[in-house]
């Protein structure tokens, strides 16, 4: 660990400012690199060596300092990391008065330091989760294999453990790219996020949560079964933690989550992460109201097949459109026949849900019967058109 001039300066500007008494930092060769006088950042604090090497506090009267070179009255306190003395802090003025101050900053530095630490630290492991991760959700051809087998074992990642991707979509914390290969990309609060999400997923080795894009986060969980029982529970106490974790943060606490099957090797990780992240744009889509989703929801199922069916006659099913997209009363029919479908082709129900009267809606029903010569007691014919028409508004 070493001093940056940044940073140096940094704690300098934050100290001086409390105590108001000047204040310098000097590395371990003695080049000083904080300071209040920033005419001296960049000398020689020639008794740097001196305090580097005993470990302890120094006092320098202005008789001791008369005759040295950038030496001035005061205090050097040696500036520990790890056991080990990685700079100097100079306290500048009669010693009997600053003596008093030199605990309490020296501590709070050295405090600072191991802060600093942590948070590149934690900014070394988001990226090389980030990195990793894109490399694997890269992999498509089967010559790789050999190439992606050496990377794994590089980070001690084994490949044929079952796993299981989970999404989470948290748009407030972040709405932006994270550009690559660089640490300062990651905020402060991105960084809080990972710990929080780390604390919550990560529970074996194998375990891997990674920041990707626009305020989403891949969990890559290794688990010991296929129980979906214990997926939604692990899952609904995070979506609790969560929430908690957003409001002490006086954010907005709409997220989703969302996870795939479970599967194992390369190519399984892959559809998992698919998987969940089709099951998430679909329900960001269609502003599924609930915090956790999955693709074997049936809700989500239906709404995933109107966009991925290819419907057959695809001409004579767009002529059907036009006629009621062109009718002078066609978004009221369309609108309307969907809600009918929707609910079970119960006339009563949809009327409520459309808030329209019964008699409207069968007059609605019976337009649009006579406009397309379709048997709306029909259910594979109802069901047909509803699925034309749901790719239209998709589409659209």
């Amino acid at each position: 660990m070493q001093f940056s001039e940044q940073f140096a300066q940094s704690v300098v500007k934050q100290v001086s400012s409390i105590l108001e008494i000047p204040i310098s930092i000097t590395d371990q060769a003695g080049k000083i690199i904080g300071s209040t006088d920033n005419k001296r950042i960049g000398s020689h604090h020639m008794v740097t060596p001196q305090v580097t090497k005993s470990g302890k506090i120094m006092f320098f009267s202005k008789e001791q300092t008369a005759g040295l070179v950038n030496v001035l009255p005061g205090i050097a306190a040696p500036l520990n990391f790890q056991q080990q003395t990685i700079g100097v802090l100079g306290l500048i003025g009669e010693p009997a008065t600053v003596e008093r101050y030199v605990q309490f900053v020296q501590s709070h530095i050295e405090m600072l330091l191991m802060e600093n630490f942590r948070s590149k630290t934690v900014l070394s492991k988001m990226e090389t989760n980030r990195s990793f991760i894109q490399r694997l959700l890269s992999y498509k051809e089967e010559e790789e294999m050999r190439e992606i087998q050496s990377y794994c074992e590089l980070h001690s990642f084994t490949l044929n453990l079952t796993r299981r991707c989970i999404l989470l979509d948290i748009h407030p914390v972040s709405n932006r790219p994270y550009p690559n290969k660089k640490l300062e990309s990651f905020t402060q609060l991105e960084q809080e996020l990972f710990l929080c999400l780390t604390k919550l997923f990560v529970d074996h080795e194998q375990d891997i949560v990674v920041p990707l894009h626009s305020g989403q986060w891949l969990i890559i969980k290794h688990l010991n079964s296929e129980d979906i029982k214990a997926v939604k529970s692990k899952l609904e106490y995070a979506t609790d933690s969560l929430q908690q974790f957003l409001q002490k943060k006086s954010l907005d606490n709409h997220f989703m989550l969302s996870f795939g099957d479970c599967f194992s090797k390369i190519d399984g990780i892959h559809q998992s992460y698919e998987q969940a992240r089709k099951a998430l744009a679909i329900a960001r889509r269609n502003n599924f109201p609930q915090s956790m989703v999955s693709i074997d929801d049936w809700n989500l199922l239906s709404l995933a097949l109107v966009e991925e069916i290819n419907l057959p006659s695809k001409k004579t099913l767009d002529n059907y459109i036009e006629k009621l997209s062109n009718h002078p009363n066609g978004t009221a029919l369309i609108e309307s026949f969907l809600v009918y479908c929707e609910e079970q082709l119960n006339m009563s129900q949809a009327s409520k849900k459309l808030y329209i009267h019964r008699n409207t809606l069968i007059y609605r029903i019976q337009q649009l019967q006579q406009l397309l010569k379709i048997d709306l007691q029909s259910f594979k014919q109802c069901i047909l058109l509803y699925l034309a028409l749901k790719q239209y508004e998709y589409n659209r």
